[in-house]
């Protein structure tokens, strides 16, 4: 989130402050967070209305990292953990302006703002895995670690986030990094052009201006966890004349003016002369800040490169040749003069400000956040040191409290995490057992319930009886039998009768389990059976994309395989192709057999199916937002279904979203059999020409129902059973 204005007070001064660069042969720390969004943001080219086009956005990223690779430049990715206590306002206040956004969202929206879709992080760290690309997530907060490992190594960090002006370290812009690799004009290796900032060039541009200083100016100015009303009174004494008023707003003149007051002092004087400004009662707790924050900046943290790869002995190595020098104030406080407040503020806008009142940091929120940490088991935190485990998870064992990301949804309707409480419920149950398994609650907050873009708490209640199994404990969850596990998961997600679901490929498993559990939720009707069979539809995607390449536009498919697609369709008329497929085989079997040819012809009905109807954008009411809502219930019930699966040490493969899922895809189809009678019908008419694949659709189906058939054949046998019990008691 950074220093309001800083980016902007840089980029005004571009050429003094930035110099072109060419990157290769080096490390490069990434801002996990931050690159994952701008990524999406500038080159991915989705459609973020109908929820994300995952497979787009691998791709992507896919790209991006082989640039960086070819260049032979050695990616570290850090993420994001946990809210930090400090933070939560500033989270739950962006929240409800999110919510506030997806309430009336359409597809002509996206083409001025970006609406992050659900899996983004887990797409993203799945291309990470894929490519070897050594990646870790903090347990807070990521810019202090990035900024000490840059240091370390001696690399830039490459983020698009203000505070790195500030951190000391070697520094590219996200904006100014090319998104390809060039061959280099000296040598014959590749190299990708920036431009790099470095410290130096701030320093000398303000004479007497000391690095040491930089991290007080970025208190001064409001940081992520420091409100800039703390110091109004500071503002109201900083004189602003001699600052340009043609080519700075009220921000970029206060930026000036606090690097040219702070050049003229040393840290502590500056300490005290900002101090002097503030009531004495909270003086103490201010400067603690001061010292909080400075120390954060200015401090490295060796142990953060273990997680990344590096050796114990490097690590080692390091700590003896790093020192890190610990901001103490020396002087007495309460001696200081108290410089009073003055009416006139030169300029300066505080209304914003002043709707809050002057916030300080409570330290012991945060030493209890760490003291719960450190109580988790070993195996939890090596996890989400391992980016294994999702940051929320760290939420709601610290303040019980989810905030739930915002999808596009029809307000009309209920939040789309509600049909996930069931999911919620178990995880949190869990959790709950590494902190006070006496606690039944937790809170989640989202969107009201009637049909409003407001934000509200909701309390879910932690039953325990919706597993028919005892819950381990979190410390002892490992070292729970894999057929246990299995149950707590199976149960959860309702999926009773194993026996027909194994026979899937396993990476389709999870991914089928969490389709069953949004369809039973979910209320039949003839929308329920378009969205349904538009997921079924959707698998087939990936299995062309295995067998012939992937292809999203006609014209790049075209060129590749229309004089094949025409030949085939000769050949085939010529010899009266009339093949003849059992369908007594196993859907891996069916897979294994799909025949390329089938793929290529069936390509074009997918292609037409990517792509957004442009009347989209001049006649919104043509947009369906309800279908887009059941497919938000839908992620939201595979991202907890495959949350859990992870917590439970993965008793089942992990799903592979972007292989499975794509937004603009499934909306086309939904709408499209929307307005058919018979519509497994329909879908046997349009593959009738792709024999082998149209035999893994219909085998799909057959495993489907006959999964269906058992469930409720286990349900009703229940239900006998349990009514003969009540009337043995009765």
């Amino acid at each position: 989130m950074g220093i309001k204005g800083l980016t902007k007070f840089i980029s005004n001064r571009s050429d003094h402050y930035l110099e072109y660069y060419e990157l290769h042969d080096t490390y490069l720390v990434i801002d996990g967070n931050s690159i994952c969004c701008q990524l999406y943001i500038s080159y991915a080219n989705c459609n973020c209305v109908f929820g994300g086009d995952y497979d787009k956005y691998a791709q992507c990223v896919s790209d991006f990292f082989d640039n960086l690779l070819k260049c032979n430049i050695t990616p570290l990715v850090l993420f994001d953990g946990a809210y930090e206590n400090k933070k939560m306002k500033t989270i739950i206040s962006r929240t409800r302006q999110w919510i506030h956004t997806a309430s009336s969202f359409c597809p002509l929206s996206q083409r001025r703002i970006k609406f992050f879709p659900l899996f983004l992080w887990k797409v993203f760290k799945n291309v990470l895995k894929e490519k070897n690309i050594r990646y870790m997530q903090c347990l807070f907060e990521a810019d202090n670690a990035i900024a000490s490992v840059a240091k370390i190594l001696n690399c830039p960090v490459l983020s698009y986030d203000s505070d790195f002006y500030i951190y000391g370290s070697l520094y590219i812009p996200f904006n100014t990094f090319d998104n390809y690799a060039t061959k280099s004009g000296i040598g014959k290796g590749y190299v990708i052009c920036c431009k790099i900032y470095r410290t130096e060039r701030l320093l000398n541009s303000f004479k007497g201006l000391d690095e040491s200083m930089l991290p007080l100016a970025a208190i001064l100015l409001g940081n992520d966890y420091v409100n800039r009303c703390t110091f109004r009174n500071f503002f109201c004494h900083l004189k602003l004349h001699g600052v340009s008023r043609s080519t700075h707003n009220i921000q970029q003149r206060r930026i000036e003016k606090t690097f040219i007051w702070l050049s003229k002092y040393t840290l502590d004087k500056a300490v005290a002369g900002i101090l002097s400004t503030l009531d004495k009662p909270i003086r103490q707790r201010v400067l603690h800040l001061i010292e909080t924050n400075i120390n954060s900046y200015t401090n490295a943290s060796t142990e953060i490169l273990t997680p990344l790869g590096f050796s114990k002995d490097y690590v080692a190595q390091v700590n003896s040749h790093h020192l890190n020098r610990i901001f103490k104030y020396d002087g007495d406080i309460d001696s200081l003069t108290y410089i009073e407040e003055i009416g006139e503020k030169d300029g300066i806008d505080t209304s914003e400000e002043e709707e809050e009142e002057i916030e300080i940091m409570n330290e012991s929120e945060s030493m209890s956040s760490n003291a719960l940490v450190s109580n988790l088991p070993v195996w939890f935190i090596n996890e989400f040191l391992m980016a294994e485990q999702e940051p929320y998870l760290l939420d709601i064992i610290i303040r019980g409290l989810y905030i739930c990301p915002v999808q596009i949804e029809d307000y009309n309707y209920s939040s789309s995490i509600m049909i996930c409480s069931r999911i919620i419920n178990v995880i949190f149950a869990l959790l709950k057992s590494a902190v006070n398994d006496e606690v039944r609650h937790m809170s989640y907050m989202t969107r009201d319930e009637n049909g409003g873009n407001l934000m509200t708490h909701f309390v879910l209640e932690c039953t325990g009886s919706i597993v028919s199994c005892a819950l381990p404990s979190l410390a002892n969850l490992r070292e729970v039998p894999l057929t246990i596990r299995r149950k707590i998961l199976n149960d959860t997600l309702e999926v009773a009768d194993m026996k027909h679901i194994n026979e899937f490929p396993s990476e389709w498993i999870l991914y089928i389990m969490c389709i069953k559990y949004w369809m039973k939720h979910l209320d039949p009707s003839r929308l329920f059976n378009s969205c349904t069979y538009s997921l079924y539809v959707c698998m087939l995607f990936h299995i062309i994309d295995i067998k012939i390449g992937k292809y999203r536009d006609l014209h790049d498919f075209q060129c590749k395989y229309s004089k094949r697609l025409q030949a085939i369709e000769e050949k085939r008329k010529a010899n009266g192709y009339k093949p003849n497929y059992s369908m007594n085989v196993s859907i891996t079997k069916a897979l294994n057999g799909v025949n390329p040819d089938d793929c290529i012809l069936a390509t074009p009905f997918f292609i037409s199916h990517f792509k957004m109807d442009t009347k989209l954008y001049s006649n919104p009411k043509k947009f369906n937002k309800f279908i887009v809502h059941k497919f938000a219930e839908f992620q939201n019930c595979l991202k907890f279904g495959m949350n859990l699966n992870t917590l439970l040490g993965e008793p089942y493969p992990p799903t592979n979203i972007a292989n499975l899922y794509n937004g603009t895809l499934l909306y086309n189809l939904s709408t499209n059999f929307q307005g058919r009678d018979d519509i497994e019908r329909y879908i046997n008419t349009v593959f009738h020409k792709s024999p082998s694949l149209l035999r893994v659709f219909n085998i799909f189906l057959v495993k489907i129902k006959q999964e269906a058939k058992s469930h409720r054949k286990h349900r009703k046998h229940r239900k006998h059973k349990q009514s003969k019990m009540k009337s043995k008691l009765g």
